[in-house]
């Protein structure tokens, strides 16, 4: 017997985290910081996402936890419907209750089944295929994934989207435009100033080439950059190049055609 079509789901928030989606995904390639998955969180009526890597499947529980913890600390909510596939990772005492204690109805797709997950698997395929077209043109290693996810979910939440009338998911859980300013190309170069502290020593040069491998945590107008060393390196202050790639063999890209007839502008410095 076939499986037939799934029909679609009547089971709608009507205001922020009524109802959370949730899914785990795995990696083939260790990460920069030895991680192997990613938890994806989705807000049913926003459409926001959050995303958090994993060392093992087991740091789920904690993961949520935290997540609770924060949804109830920085927007004063409290989440209602909690909706998962029933992979191992879900499908534990321990799990049902750490969200049962909390008040949160449990809602679990049948086995084999992730169709009946389907936020939560769309939004895993839409971050992932945002994540690989950025390392892939890039150059960058595979075990940077990482980043390239986490950059992919900054983006997605500031990007509008059709069924929230063309708003963004930012827009939609913090009623405020969100600030795009701040947004480069990733994997691009940036030349970024080394205080005297990071220099090796008195004769070294005050700037590097690095690579930009997205956003600071906890704060937009920081950049995030990998050093030759392959150490993480974090500023407020760049001059980027977004057409050169330092980690492809061919790395400058053919400038777009301009239809005004203008010469197109400069890389960007902040």
């Amino acid at each position: 017997m076939l499986n037939q079509a799934f029909p679609e789901n009547e089971r709608h928030a009507s205001k922020p985290f009524e109802l959370v989606h949730s899914d785990l995904k795995s990696f083939p390639v260790t990460s920069y910081g030895k991680f192997k998955y990613v938890i994806t969180f989705y807000d049913d009526f926003t459409s926001h996402a959050w995303t958090m890597p994993l060392c093992s499947k087991a740091a789920v529980i904690m993961a949520a936890k935290d997540f609770l913890k924060m949804v109830h600390i920085q927007h004063n909510a409290h989440i209602i419907g909690w909706m998962s596939d029933a992979g191992g990772e879900y499908k534990s005492d321990l799990f049902d209750r750490a969200l049962l204690e909390k008040g949160i109805k449990i809602y679990q797709s049948a086995p084999q089944t992730p169709m009946q997950n389907g936020h939560a698997e769309r939004l895993g395929h839409t971050l992932m295929d945002k994540a690989k077209s950025m390392w892939h043109q890039a150059c960058i290693p595979d075990s940077w994934w990482e980043f390239a996810f986490a950059h992919a979910t900054h983006i997605y939440n500031r990007t509008p989207v059709a069924h929230l009338r063309w708003h963004t998911p930012h827009e939609m859980l913090k009623g405020e435009m969100p600030n795009i300013g701040h947004l480069c190309v990733f994997g691009c170069g940036a030349f970024v100033y080394l205080p005297a502290t990071a220099r090796a020593n008195k004769m070294a040069p005050k700037s590097e080439l690095m690579t930009y491998i997205g956003v600071a945590p906890g704060n937009e107008h920081n950049f995030l950059f990998m050093c030759s060393t392959n150490a993480a390196f974090t500023t407020a202050h760049a001059v980027f190049d977004e057409c050169h790639f330092p980690h492809c063999p061919k790395n400058r890209c053919e400038p777009l055609e301009n239809p005004f007839g203008r010469a197109n502008p400069k890389p960007t410095t902040d």
